[in-house]
């Protein structure tokens, strides 16, 4: 008999320190292996077991670097299910915090290491560090997301106080005030002593991102359409375009962002919305302006817009366009 990997091992023990009866892994079947597809074969160590009673597949995972698109893994999924009758769960040695939250909203069993489990099949979520899988309840400020991609993406705002910030983002003293109140306590940033309160993020990079990206979500508050292409001037290329202006992938669509000013300027003129206009154009939550570059919406927005785009090609290339970040 082939050893077990140590990792689909440290897996299984993961989900026994949860179980109420310690599951064990098996061998594939034979009959089970003849009906996994050729191309799924080589992707992954497949081996069974049973909880409570039920069969389940594991299919795991080694190595450092996993970064599928959730269309793919989903549709991967199906099959094997569909293929062997078998509910599927992926042991993973290692995986992006971002991943795991994309792939939990699609209701993938999964375990990683020792760190972090979800198996909505069997009712069990858990993890040792803690990772939240839904956000806290009490919703952030869209200001939040705003100085968060802000500080990411834009400009270092580490040192500044609350009144510079609020020059800096053309906003109301009492809308950033909210804001990093929010922030302050759900532990994003820190205070300094003092009259004038100087805000520093508490983590850098990628490691802010993972944290935020529980709470983040699409820019968008609604769209409008209109056959009048171009009309509104101070806008900035979006959605399938903007991807285009960032990766090999071609663009779609005519869709523009443009802030709630904006749209305002917009109502006064004399235009012909149509639902079914060939242009849309996107009334953000916050001034798209703030982030763009070069007439473009700046990437993380962008990622945020388009994560559950579901097709294939728009993954692999917003994962390309994510990896090339430079944190």
């Amino acid at each position: 008999m082939c050893k077990i990997p140590d990792y689909i091992e440290v897996g299984v023990h993961r989900m026994n320190d949860f179980l109420p009866i310690a599951v064990e892994i098996k061998t594939l079947a034979p009959e089970t292996k003849k009906k996994i597809p050729f191309g799924l074969g080589g992707a992954y160590d497949f081996y069974e077991t049973e909880i409570m009673g039920k069969p389940f597949l594991l299919a795991g995972v080694d190595g450092d670097e996993w970064n599928l698109a959730t269309t793919v893994i989903t549709k991967q999924r199906d099959i094997l299910e569909q293929e062997t009758g078998i509910e599927t769960i992926f042991i993973f040695n290692k995986l992006e915090s971002y991943n795991f939250q994309r792939y939990a909203k699609k209701g993938l069993n999964m375990v990683v290491g020792v760190k972090q489990l979800f198996l909505p099949s069997i009712f069990l979520v858990a993890s040792k560090s803690k990772v939240s899988i839904q956000p806290k309840e009490d919703k952030p400020p869209v200001f939040f997301q705003l100085l968060t991609l802000y500080h990411l993406g834009k400009e270092n705002l580490d040192g500044l106080t609350t009144r510079e910030i609020a020059k800096k983002m053309n906003t109301s003293y009492a809308t950033v005030n909210r804001g990093i109140r929010w922030m302050t306590e759900n532990g994003f940033l820190r205070l300094s002593e003092g009259k004038e309160k100087k805000i520093e993020f508490v983590l850098k990079g990628k490691k802010l991102w993972e944290k935020a990206m529980p709470y983040l979500t699409t820019p968008i508050d609604f769209i409008v359409y209109t056959p009048e292409i171009g009309i509104a001037e101070n806008s900035y290329l979006s959605e399938l375009n903007a991807l285009a202006e960032y990766t090999l992938i071609n663009g779609g669509p005519y869709r523009v962002a443009i802030s709630k000013e904006e749209y305002k300027v917009l109502k006064q003129q004399d235009i012909y919305w149509d639902p079914f206009g060939e242009c849309g154009i996107e009334v953000w939550k916050y001034d798209p302006a703030l982030l763009a570059k070069n007439g473009v919406i700046d990437k993380l927005s962008l990622y945020l817009m388009l994560k559950d785009y579901d097709d294939e090609r728009v993954q692999i290339e917003l994962d390309n366009m994510m990896n090339e970040i430079e944190w």
